[in-house]
């Protein structure tokens, strides 16, 4: 099943995901999972906010995932 979720390259070469509730981690595990979206205008509502709330520069991002839980 297809799903959107959002990174952020950082200036050092590091990529951080965003996890539950919207935080950013560059570790991501089963206690830490990705931020998942049903569909890409979703992510991209929810990422242009954070690029224009906080100055960040975030991406969306294709992901394919079985079993993932809905937002």
């Amino acid at each position: 099943m297809s799903r959107w979720t959002i990174k952020e390259e950082k200036d050092d070469g590091t990529i951080w995901w965003m996890i539950r509730g919207g935080a950013f981690s560059n570790v991501i595990n089963r206690e830490y999972p990705n931020r998942l979206f049903d569909s890409e205008k979703d992510a991209s509502m929810y990422s242009n906010n954070i690029n224009r709330s906080y100055g960040r520069k975030t991406t969306i991002v294709e992901v394919e995932y079985r079993d993932a839980k809905k937002y």
